[in-house]
């Protein structure tokens, strides 16, 4: 007699988000909302992705906006094409390379709070580009929702709830009284989770946008504004820093995962750090390994140790310093790197003397979508600390980001996020600070199977690595491979990060395989949010990061909108 079994199988389906009309994935539910009622309208993947992005700039001011940037990677199914488009700002043009250098010592308050830190500000520029040449429906269509949200109110977020705790939002708090006017809902207090928000300049902004275009934001009184706020906190911002800024479209680099094509962003993004590590991989059986087995994390873990060793040193804006990309991202450099994995942990670190990357917030937010047709965008989009600088723009209700931080201040200086760069990366006019930033789409068959990024700083590389191999060796999706453990090994004296849920036998092994076990306690999580989507037996999927507010949906042929389990019409 056979034994009973009480065992759910798989078939049984769960609520997973799943449709057969398009998906979203981001990190709030008004976005996601938004960006499914677009394509419930018949607009495709750019329209949505355009709308997405507006209504984050207006309810999680705390990590993205209108005064920041981004990376936005673009799949055009009918060029089957993908376009790599770089508005993540440029240092302006009066920016020096001493420009954070006080009495000869790097001043921190200056690259992470004053109008030096800002860069010149790229989102609005990308939305444009994208409206311009991938959008379907009207620009007032596509800003309405972040306008409605803007003027009429939106509930608080549980993540910017508790951001007026962190010490750095303190001090810009203490800096800036429109910056108190803005976010507080009194002097010194936060609105709490679920209360009421209105941001009347933001929405009077977006109606100016929807009118007169996007480059209106570049001109004009909003430009003027813009240069008035960075200059009255010491930046050295002109006009044309604004006028004469340009979108770049950069390189796409590309490997084959055990039959998948990756493909990704290149410099000033991270996508060939990815890349790089993804092709060491390749030269392991880690499906046999196991999920988060000793030897799966440990192969892993060396692998992400040597792709930051080549990062921190060789990587910068391709304008100004010549990286020699086609050897990181070549199979055959990997497969040298593969053979010096041995069954013990080793220094992989280059030429920093000090290369422990600290426990540092990302504040970032990616989305991905994809619609009926196969049109894709992965997005990530940055003010990079919470509130960036903390500056208020005056009468249009957003804050500008302080990516300048992102420069080398001086070889060998951390930046707030606890990186350390090289000569290569130094502040120079019209750079591109490097970033961690990775958006990717991975390909089946020539078809868009996995939209996937992240926000986190360096973990977003992290992150986005492990999500690519939950996906392909462990055949998980986008709600699974959200869902697990999650690692973490920058450096070797950083030690390994592990997150809680890996069995205590398996803590054993990595330590006698010489790792620096660095627990993550069981309330706590890394900051590696991922968001993605994925096509696969002629559905969509869409899973959001649990680590902050996210929300995955996907639209069904009969018009209801699943979000994460939950159908409504």
């Amino acid at each position: 007699m056979s034994k009973k079994s009480y065992l759910w199988p798989r078939y049984w389906d769960r609520p997973y988000s799943k449709g057969d009309k398009g998906a979203v994935s981001s990190n709030n539910y008004y976005a996601t909302k938004t960006g499914l009622e677009i394509l419930k309208k018949g607009g495709n993947a750019f329209d949505a992705a355009i709308a997405v992005s507006l209504v984050l700039s207006v309810v999680e001011p705390h990590h993205s906006g209108i005064g920041g940037g981004g990376f936005s990677l673009l799949y055009s199914k009918n060029q089957d094409k993908l376009y790599a488009v770089d508005a993540r700002g440029i240092a302006p043009q009066n920016a020096t390379k001493d420009l954070f250098i006080k009495d000869g010592e790097v001043c921190n308050e200056w690259k992470d709070n004053s109008g030096k830190s800002v860069t010149v500000p790229g989102l609005i520029k990308s939305l444009d580009y994208i409206y311009k040449n991938f959008a379907s429906l009207d620009i007032k269509e596509l800003v309405k929702p972040a306008y409605e949200y803007a003027e009429f109110g939106f509930k608080t977020s549980f993540t910017e709830s508790i951001t007026v705790n962190d010490e750095s939002v303190k001090r810009k708090i203490e800096l800036s009284k429109d910056f108190r006017n803005l976010f507080l809902k009194d002097d010194c207090n936060g609105y709490e989770f679920g209360e009421i928000q209105y941001n009347k300049g933001i929405a009077n902004l977006l109606k100016i946008l929807s009118e007169k275009g996007f480059d209106e934001f570049y001109k004009g009184d909003i430009a003027d504004k813009i240069v008035e706020a960075i200059n009255k906190r010491e930046g050295c911002f002109i006009k044309e820093d604004l006028s004469n800024y340009e979108i770049k479209l950069r390189d796409i680099v590309e490997t084959n995962y055990k039959g998948y094509s990756v493909k990704t962003f290149g410099l000033p993004s991270s996508g060939s750090t990815v890349v790089e590590m993804l092709n060491i991989l390749n030269n392991f059986d880690l499906k046999s390994m196991g999920h988060n087995s000793s030897d799966s994390i440990h192969t892993i873990a060396e692998a992400m140790k040597l792709g930051f060793a080549d990062r921190s040193t060789l990587m910068a804006d391709p304008d100004f310093f010549k990286t020699d990309i086609k050897k990181l991202t070549d199979p055959e450099y990997a497969k040298k790197l593969a053979k010096s994995i041995t069954n013990y942990s080793q220094d992989f670190s280059k030429n920093l003397e000090d290369s422990l990357i600290e426990d540092y917030p990302g504040n970032t937010s990616h989305f991905s979508v994809i619609d009926q047709y196969g049109n894709c965008v992965s997005q990530t989009q940055t003010i990079r600390d919470w509130y960036g600088s903390g500056i208020i723009v005056k009468d249009y209700g957003f804050t500008l980001n302080n990516n300048m931080s992102d420069f080398s201040a001086s070889v060998g200086e951390k930046t707030s996020q606890g990186l350390e760069y090289g000569e290569a990366n130094a502040v120079e006019p019209f750079k591109t600070p490097i970033s961690s930033i990775s958006p990717v789409i991975v390909f089946k068959d020539d078809i868009p199977y996995l939209i996937i990024g992240a926000a986190g700083g360096p973990r977003i590389i992290t992150g986005i690595l492990q999500g690519i191999v939950n996906a392909i060796e462990y055949d998980m999706n986008p709600e699974q491979l959200v869902s697990f453990p999650f690692i973490t090994c920058l450096t070797e004296e950083q030690g390994l990060e592990l997150e809680y849920g890996i069995s205590k036998d398996t803590v054993d092994k990595l330590k006698e395989m010489g790792h620096d076990i660095m627990p993550i306690s069981v309330n706590n999580m890394m900051s590696s949010m991922l968001n993605s989507v994925m096509y696969k037996d002629n559905m969509f999927y869409s899973a959001s990061t649990k680590r902050v507010d996210g929300s995955g949906g996907c639209l069904c042929n009969n018009g209801s909108i699943i979000y994460e389990g939950i159908s409504h019409n």
